[in-house]
């Protein structure tokens, strides 16, 4: 213990007589130099952070161009209505192209929702129901038919259908209205009896009429028609209180494919307006001023305003957000970096093997590895023997110390709590030196262990632990004025390399 203690002493005297630091002859100099070396692994090594960075400042400055953008155009915009007004025929031009926008957007709807213009006019399902009204005045019996023909014609028996709900809950009443039609034929017509008939009011007569049901699919044409009639008789006691007491009776129901080339006419007149009706709005906006076309927009339907949207998000627009997001991510790496390299040149924290080596005069044993410690053959099972040997040399390095200067016992001592695997190798590494007939003692956080002070005294060798991204200089230089001022030799340093630094 004296043999060493006098060999720091040796030559810390030496650093004193050749006019080194006095103030800290622990060190070879004040002067930190940066390794650019050490400073490109570390910074490397945080890509993942460096990434995060540079994707936040992407979308960011992003964002920041989507809405200069969305500016210009709003500022364009307000720029060309001012001053600029519109004479009466250029305001009926675009009253009259706002108005054709409108039908358009009316036309696609009906052509997109419409289960009638989707039917195929070569291929129409539908089912026919042939209905009797009997048991009725012949005074009452046109009010009684006309009530049936007049409910089913005009809406009243889709309203009905669609609060029935089923599948005709979310198809639109006018467009339910479309598939159902009724009518009677011309020969079974009950006025016609009632002029041949005889003038007795009290006889009772007969009425027929047809009901015509259309589906998208044979499937649902038939479910129409036996919704249908479940309508019908319902509508049926409410025509018996208002027209007159009846009877009305389904006589038959026929299923029926047919070409329908009316349906075909309107489908392809419906498809050849919207067509029409589209260029015709193409080549009248084509010939509006910039203060029309301003105009023309503010008027117009969401679908005018869409186009404005497109346009804001346009190849132009589009253009100065992706050229905002690239001047982002490059914004964000260069930020992350100048953060972390002035981090690493202003911090006080020891940072590398190579620091410890040309800042101290004690020995620095080397670094303590992370992997390979606490369970046996664990360095096997990692595939990585680099630990076991860092941990055999600082172990060689140790005991020859030791031997060379008589030493037997000695603390190792750190300023900091031991976290995770870090107490297991020491605890490891003094298991082999005692084998060396070498015994070392731990003591982590010394700083608030004082009960050990006595016996580190009394052993007077110590060990500095540190650990790389914890231990700073003022640490080091703290304990090591307490250690000369209560006589403890330092035999050297050693420290953790867990890469947090």
């Amino acid at each position: 213990m004296q043999v060493a203690g006098y060999i720091l002493a040796a030559r810390l005297d030496e650093r004193i007589e050749i006019g080194m630091d006095k103030q800290y002859p622990w060190k070879r100099t004040q002067e930190l130099e940066v390794d650019l070396t050490d400073l490109m692994r570390k910074l490397c090594g945080k890509w993942k952070q460096a990434a995060a960075c540079a994707l936040a400042c992407a979308v960011a400055l992003g964002g920041c161009g989507w809405l200069k953008a969305a500016g210009s155009k709003e500022a364009e915009r307000l720029d060309s209505q001012e001053g600029l007004e519109l004479t009466v025929e250029e305001e009926r031009a675009v009253l009259d192209a706002v108005q054709l926008a409108k039908e358009n957007s009316s036309l696609e709807a009906y052509l997109d929702h419409s289960v009638l213009m989707q039917v195929d006019a070569y291929h129409k399902e539908k089912f026919l129901m042939l209905y009797s009204i009997d048991h009725a005045k012949r005074q009452e019996l046109p009010k009684i038919t006309e009530s049936y023909l007049n409910f089913i014609g005009n809406g009243g028996a889709a309203a009905d259908l669609k609060k029935a709900g089923g599948s005709w809950a979310k198809v639109d009443r006018s467009y339910l209205a479309e598939l159902i039609t009724a009518y009677q034929k011309t020969y079974s017509s009950p006025y016609q009896v009632v002029v041949d008939g005889p003038a007795d009011s009290s006889l009772l007569s007969e009425s027929l009429f047809y009901v015509e049901v259309t589906g998208k699919d044979a499937e649902s044409a038939q479910q129409m028609s036996l919704d249908m009639q479940k309508v019908l008789e319902g509508y049926s006691a409410k025509v018996k209180k208002q027209a007159g007491s009846h009877k009305l009776a389904l006589v038959s129901c026929v299923e029926s494919v047919a070409i329908d080339s009316g349906l075909q006419a309107q489908q392809h007149d419906k498809k050849a307006q919207l067509s029409a009706n589209q260029a015709n709005l193409e080549a009248m906006t084509g010939a509006f001023t910039k203060a029309q076309m301003v105009q023309y927009r503010d008027a117009a339907d969401v679908e005018a305003k869409e186009e404005e949207t497109e346009d804001i998000g346009g190849s132009a627009g589009f253009g100065t957000v992706i050229k905002y997001m690239v001047l982002g991510f490059a914004a964000g790496i260069f930020l992350y970096g100048g953060m972390f390299v002035c981090r690493y040149l202003f911090s006080d924290l020891v940072k590398s093997a190579e620091e410890m080596k040309r800042l101290y005069v004690f020995p620095f044993y080397g670094d303590i590895p992370m992997q390979g410690c606490g369970a046996k053959g664990s360095a096997k099972k990692s595939g990585k023997r680099m630990p076991a040997v860092q941990q055999g040399q600082l172990l060689m390095r140790i005991r020859l110390f030791c031997k060379a200067h008589g030493i037997t016992s000695f603390y190792a001592v750190s300023d900091f709590s031991f976290e995770g695997q870090e107490k297991k190798c020491l605890e490891s590494i003094a298991e082999q030196l005692k084998g060396s007939g070498v015994d070392m003692a731990i003591v982590e956080n010394m700083g608030m262990d004082t009960a050990m002070w006595d016996g580190l005294v009394e052993t007077g060798n110590v060990l500095v632990v540190c650990r790389f991204g914890t231990t700073t200089h003022r640490m080091v230089d703290d304990a090591m004025g307490f250690y000369l001022e209560s006589g403890i030799s330092v035999m050297g340093a050693a420290a953790f390399s867990d890469g947090r630094c």
